[in-house]
């Protein structure tokens, strides 16, 4: 978050079309954790590869896991409530840099 504003870093233009559509839905789950939001922002920040070409995912604490996975219990929509709780398992499953 910045300020009352939530900022998504994605990886693609398709991904960040995806927040804009889903603005409302994500905002109704950072208000459920307590944070006051006016606004979500994606901010297009393709992954790196690494020197074997493969592309490596960023590393999330496991606070920010909790957090991820608590924002997708007040998710209603199945899909989106699905890639988050997969996004916190990925999480959980990778040691924090």
């Amino acid at each position: 978050m910045r300020n009352d504003r939530v900022l998504l870093l994605v990886e693609s233009s398709a991904w960040a079309t995806r927040v804009r559509m889903e603005q409302s839905r994500i905002l109704a789950a950072v208000h459920s954790l307590g944070l006051a939001a006016s606004s979500v922002t994606a901010k297009v920040m393709p992954l790196r590869a690494s020197i074997d070409g493969s592309a490596a995912p960023p590393s999330l604490t496991p606070r920010a896991a909790q957090t991820i996975r608590a924002a997708a219990s007040a998710i209603a929509d199945p899909d989106l409530r699905a890639l988050f709780l997969n996004l916190a398992a990925a999480a959980e499953s990778t040691p924090a840099k």
